[in-house]
Protein backbone atom coordinates (compact mmCIF):
# COMPACT_ATOMS: atom_id res chain seq x y z
CA UNK A 1 0.00 0.00 0.00
CA UNK A 2 1.70 3.13 -1.29
CA UNK A 3 0.51 6.63 0.58
CA UNK A 4 0.77 9.80 -1.26
CA UNK A 5 0.85 12.83 0.94
CA UNK A 6 -2.20 15.19 0.12
CA UNK A 7 -0.08 18.38 0.94
CA UNK A 8 -2.30 21.82 0.99
CA UNK A 9 -1.16 24.19 -1.62
CA UNK A 10 1.00 26.09 0.20
CA UNK A 11 3.93 23.52 0.18
CA UNK A 12 3.15 22.93 -3.61
CA UNK A 13 6.61 22.49 -6.00
CA UNK A 14 7.34 25.68 -7.27
CA UNK A 15 7.53 26.17 -11.13
CA UNK A 16 9.16 28.70 -11.99
CA UNK A 17 11.55 30.69 -9.66
CA UNK A 18 12.87 34.05 -9.67
CA UNK A 19 15.06 35.43 -7.13
CA UNK A 20 12.79 35.29 -3.95
CA UNK A 21 9.68 34.66 -6.14
CA UNK A 22 8.29 31.17 -6.74
CA UNK A 23 5.41 30.37 -8.77
CA UNK A 24 3.04 27.50 -8.03
CA UNK A 25 0.11 26.10 -10.28
CA UNK A 26 -2.38 28.37 -7.79
CA UNK A 27 -0.11 31.02 -6.08
CA UNK A 28 2.77 33.26 -5.95
CA UNK A 29 4.96 33.21 -3.00
CA UNK A 30 7.45 35.70 -2.20
CA UNK A 31 9.04 37.20 1.12
CA UNK A 32 5.89 40.25 1.49
CA UNK A 33 3.56 37.42 0.95
CA UNK A 34 1.57 34.66 -0.61
CA UNK A 35 -1.05 35.31 -2.99
CA UNK A 36 -3.31 33.77 -5.65
CA UNK A 37 -2.42 33.93 -9.01
CA UNK A 38 -5.35 35.24 -10.65
CA UNK A 39 -5.22 38.92 -8.33
CA UNK A 40 -1.50 39.67 -9.36
CA UNK A 41 0.23 41.49 -12.18
CA UNK A 42 3.97 41.09 -12.37
CA UNK A 43 5.82 43.60 -14.70
CA UNK A 44 9.64 43.59 -15.15
CA UNK A 45 11.69 47.43 -15.35
CA UNK A 46 15.09 46.54 -17.18
CA UNK A 47 17.80 48.53 -15.39
CA UNK A 48 20.66 46.83 -17.11
CA UNK A 49 23.76 48.67 -19.68
CA UNK A 50 25.36 47.27 -22.62
CA UNK A 51 28.93 48.55 -23.23
CA UNK A 52 31.21 47.84 -25.75
CA UNK A 53 35.12 47.10 -25.56
CA UNK A 54 37.92 46.54 -27.76
CA UNK A 55 39.64 43.49 -25.84
CA UNK A 56 42.99 43.19 -24.23
CA UNK A 57 44.48 40.78 -26.95
CA UNK A 58 43.47 42.87 -29.36
CA UNK A 59 45.72 45.52 -27.58
CA UNK A 60 48.13 43.26 -27.32
CA UNK A 61 48.35 41.97 -30.94
CA UNK A 62 48.38 45.68 -32.28
CA UNK A 63 51.15 46.25 -30.23
CA UNK A 64 52.86 43.08 -31.12
CA UNK A 65 52.54 43.73 -35.18
CA UNK A 66 52.92 47.49 -35.01
CA UNK A 67 55.30 47.04 -37.91
CA UNK A 68 52.72 45.66 -40.32
CA UNK A 69 50.60 48.77 -39.97
CA UNK A 70 47.52 48.00 -41.60
CA UNK A 71 47.21 44.10 -40.05
CA UNK A 72 47.25 45.66 -36.93
CA UNK A 73 44.71 48.18 -37.48
CA UNK A 74 42.40 44.80 -38.23
CA UNK A 75 42.72 43.95 -34.37
CA UNK A 76 41.22 47.06 -33.32
CA UNK A 77 37.89 46.10 -35.51
CA UNK A 78 37.32 43.33 -32.47
CA UNK A 79 34.64 44.39 -30.17
CA UNK A 80 33.46 42.72 -26.85
CA UNK A 81 30.35 43.60 -25.93
CA UNK A 82 29.52 43.42 -21.78
CA UNK A 83 25.85 43.57 -19.95
CA UNK A 84 25.38 43.94 -16.86
CA UNK A 85 22.86 45.53 -13.67
CA UNK A 86 19.49 44.54 -12.51
CA UNK A 87 16.05 43.79 -13.88
CA UNK A 88 13.44 44.39 -11.37
CA UNK A 89 10.66 42.43 -10.90
CA UNK A 90 7.57 44.03 -9.63
CA UNK A 91 4.60 41.72 -7.89
CA UNK A 92 1.63 43.55 -7.42
CA UNK A 93 -1.71 41.89 -6.04
CA UNK A 94 -4.26 44.38 -4.72
CA UNK A 95 -3.11 47.20 -2.22
CA UNK A 96 0.29 44.98 -1.68
CA UNK A 97 3.74 44.52 -3.56
CA UNK A 98 6.88 43.18 -3.47
CA UNK A 99 10.00 44.16 -6.26
CA UNK A 100 13.01 41.48 -6.74
CA UNK A 101 16.07 42.91 -8.19
CA UNK A 102 17.81 40.08 -10.32
CA UNK A 103 21.38 41.02 -10.95
CA UNK A 104 22.06 39.93 -14.58
CA UNK A 105 25.82 39.34 -15.45
CA UNK A 106 25.65 38.71 -19.71
CA UNK A 107 22.92 39.37 -21.96
CA UNK A 108 21.52 35.34 -21.83
CA UNK A 109 20.83 35.68 -17.91
CA UNK A 110 18.87 39.14 -19.15
CA UNK A 111 17.22 37.32 -21.98
CA UNK A 112 16.51 34.37 -19.02
CA UNK A 113 14.60 36.20 -16.57
CA UNK A 114 12.54 38.24 -19.49
CA UNK A 115 11.52 34.37 -20.35
CA UNK A 116 10.70 33.44 -17.25
CA UNK A 117 8.46 36.35 -16.55
CA UNK A 118 6.60 35.52 -19.78
CA UNK A 119 5.99 32.42 -18.59
CA UNK A 120 4.21 33.69 -15.26
CA UNK A 121 2.49 35.95 -17.18
CA UNK A 122 1.11 33.00 -19.15
CA UNK A 123 0.53 31.56 -15.83
CA UNK A 124 -1.33 34.25 -14.81
CA UNK A 125 -3.11 34.55 -18.04
CA UNK A 126 -4.66 30.60 -17.41
CA UNK A 127 -5.60 31.34 -14.10
CA UNK A 128 -7.93 34.41 -14.80
CA UNK A 129 -9.45 32.35 -17.07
Amino acid sequence: MTLVPNFPDSFAQPLINIGNVHVTEKQIITPAGSWPLAEVNVTTVDQTSTTTHTPGWAIVMVILFIWFFFLSLLFLLAKETRTRGYVAVHIQAGPHSYTEQVPVGNALQRADVFNRVAYIQSLIGQARR
